[in-house]
């Protein structure tokens, strides 16, 4: 593993970097996260995996999360401030290049693809859907008020600000550990309070249908953030058919079956042009 800084040198973004110790001549990977945490979340399970398959995979800290530069300005930061992390990132990696958003994350690469970015491949898991969260925030709001309070507040002030019995229930299976959860927890920090509003889908963060590249959309059965129904519309838009993954939850790459997730996705990229 390497973990390496990008851009300004006095403005470094952190990514941590998995080498396939043979090059098999497959895209590079690029990891986003969603809310409040960063690339680490990506280099328990999925990054190493990966890498033993034969991919070089990154994941990036958007600014004011992770070991990336922002932290004092994190509550003021848009949508367009983490495209720009992203759009900065992909050009120092170079192609051909798969993007893939979980969460937040997943808006952060619609969002970039939409103001230009040209991937080989787009992969959306749990993602925000092209619309936005409004639907999705309204349901959660009516049917599990308490889980729409505890994430307002992780979003806010970290996820120690949160209730953690229902910060648990909502993020991650009954499966998870509680010893995993408060590995998790220990590392969450605070989002921006600018982002949540732009996620509910005005103005328009997502390309065009026939602007997106090949794109791969996968959520999970349990996942109280982003429904089964949001998923298969979010396929529906970008033509392709999703991946539904039975007793997977929103953090699903912190799951015990994260290998669910990431086992389609696999087969999925090596249905692409060789790089």
């Amino acid at each position: 593993m390497s973990a390496a800084r990008v851009g300004d040198p006095a403005c470094p973004l952190e990514i941590i970097r998995r080498m396939p110790v043979r090059d098999r001549g497959r895209p590079r990977l690029l990891f986003v996260h969603g809310i409040s945490v960063g690339a680490w979340i990506w280099d328990e399970h999925v990054l190493p995996w990966f890498a033993e398959a034969g991919f070089e995979a990154c994941a990036l800290s958007l600014r004011g999360h992770g070991a990336s530069w922002g932290q004092d300005g994190i509550a003021e930061w848009r949508l367009a401030d983490y495209t720009a992390d992203l759009d900065q990132v992909a050009r120092s990696l170079g192609g051909p290049l798969v993007v893939v958003g979980h969460s937040l994350g997943g808006a952060v690469v619609q969002n970039w693809i939409r103001t230009g970015g040209r991937p080989l491949g787009m992969a959306l898991l749990a993602s925000v859907p092209p619309w936005g969260l409004a639907l999705s925030a309204l349901r959660m709001g009516l049917s599990t008020p308490a889980l729409f309070r505890a994430v307002l507040a992780m979003s806010l002030h970290g996820a120690r600000a949160a209730d953690p019995a229902i910060l648990r229930a909502g993020l991650f299976s009954d499966d998870v550990d509680k010893s995993s959860f408060r590995r998790f927890v220990a590392r969450v920090g605070e989002e921006s309070r600018l982002v949540g509003p732009e996620l509910q889908g005005w103005p328009p963060f997502a390309p065009l249908a026939w602007q997106a590249p090949r794109s791969f959309v996968l959520g999970g059965a349990d996942d109280r953030f982003i429904p089964a129904d949001e998923v298969w519309r979010t396929g529906a838009y970008y033509g392709c058919r999703p991946h539904i993954v039975p007793r997977l939850a929103h953090a699903l790459m912190l799951e015990p079956r994260w290998q669910d997730a990431v086992l389609p996705l696999r087969d999925w990229l090596l249905t692409l042009p060789r790089g």
